[in-house]
């Protein structure tokens, strides 16, 4: 992902934040809705942390091989 992209997403998050924050200002049940905000937090968390893993996997493996082959 690009630059531009990589901002785009982060602009996108900040404005879902910025609204969830709102929202819960707002809200009767806010201890309900923050912990539903928090478990999806969490599961969005070891999501891209997996994904973040197999990736430094894929990495790694391409460095092994062209370490292997300049050898």
């Amino acid at each position: 992902m690009g630059k531009a992209g990589s901002n785009l997403l982060f602009l996108a998050v900040g404005a879902a934040l910025g609204a969830a924050v709102g929202y819960i200002a707002a809200y009767d049940k806010r201890d309900e809705l923050l912990h539903d905000i928090v478990d999806y937090a969490y599961k969005i968390k070891d999501s891209l942390k997996g994904v973040a893993d197999e990736g430094k996997e894929e990495m790694d493996e391409l460095v092994d091989e062209l370490d292997a082959k300049n050898k």
